[in-house]
């Protein structure tokens, strides 16, 4: 409530001491990512990282000779994409078949000051590469639930590690 009252200060044009020295910035509300394998939650725009911004990760194949990849986007602060919020999904065909995790897939996140957010996936052996588009004010949530979402995260925390834990030790045969 404060940096609205702040905002609302600054367009309505009202200039004094303690509005000439303050700087508000838009920020990404929650962490942006895609589902890895197991519901699992992989960050590539951390929360508060200030927009416009551009951030990118590499992700590859699970089984071998994998030609396409469904990428499903979410936002949340959850380690589980059970407990975040599905933004949307694409998917990517014709990317590198060889064994599994050899193909080197870059996933990229762009948000721009309007807050539209560009999910591109991009074979870096192919180069075919599928995006999408989603629009800030379609289908994302409310600040109440953005809240309530970074409430259960911080409740959740500990369990979610244990579970993290777990699949680490079931995936080391």
């Amino acid at each position: 409530a404060y940096g609205a009252a702040v905002q609302g200060a600054i367009l309505a044009g009202v200039r004094d001491k303690q509005t000439s020295r303050v700087l508000l910035m838009d920020v990404v509300p929650l962490s942006l990512g895609v589902e890895c394998e197991g519901r699992q939650f992989a960050k590539v725009v951390p929360r508060n990282t200030a927009i416009p911004c551009k951030k990118k990760s590499e992700f590859t194949t699970v089984y071998d000779n994998q030609d396409e990849i469904d990428v499903r986007i979410f936002e949340g602060e959850r380690s589980n994409t059970d407990g975040n919020h599905l933004l949307g999904e694409f998917q990517i065909s014709g990317i590198e078949r060889a064994e599994a995790g050899t193909p080197k897939i870059d996933v990229t996140f762009e948000v721009n000051t309007n807050g539209l957010l560009t999910v591109t996936a991009k074979d870096r052996v192919t180069g075919v590469e599928a995006n999408v588009s989603l629009q800030h004010d379609r289908g994302r949530l409310t600040p109440e639930e953005i809240e309530a979402m970074c409430a259960e995260a911080e409740r959740m925390a500990a369990e979610d590690e244990k579970l993290m834990r777990m699949r680490e030790y079931e995936g080391t045969d």
